[in-house]
């Protein structure tokens, strides 16, 4: 099967809710290499499938470093913080998800309190 081939079949797969299905064609996929116009939908996809079956520190991995090398696009953020949640790290995924909030809405619509919640969130992350 061709990369394209195991993503379809992981989509597939993960609609009908049978993520354990769906996490070795995710698996497979990545190891064929994921095409460029498809990666992004990809890695949130498969970060959210490797949460679902229980390897969410591999979720984290995949997430944090996608985050890294594209900041721009909120659902790494978003689901990453999921994947912090589920690997039992509450105070970091809130902390995430208090920056994905801050960084997805203009600072004028926060009132002044955006200061405040990133203060938070430095906090969260410190403890």
């Amino acid at each position: 099967m061709t990369a394209d081939d195991e993503i379809k079949s992981a989509y597939a797969h993960d609609a009908e809710g049978r993520e354990h299905e769906a996490i070795k064609h995710y698996d497979a996929a990545w190891q064929l290499g994921v095409p460029a116009d498809k990666r992004r939908r990809f890695i949130v996809g498969y970060g959210s499938t490797l949460r679902n079956v229980g390897r969410a520190e591999e979720a984290i991995v995949l997430l944090a470093e996608a985050h890294e090398a594209d900041p721009d696009y909120p659902a790494y953020t978003a689901f990453l913080a999921l994947a912090l949640l589920s690997a039992g790290h509450p105070k970091a995924a809130l902390a995430t998800m208090i920056g994905c909030a801050l960084d997805a809405v203009p600072r004028e619509r926060w009132d002044g309190y955006d200061r405040a919640l990133g203060e938070y969130q430095k906090e969260l992350l410190e403890t």
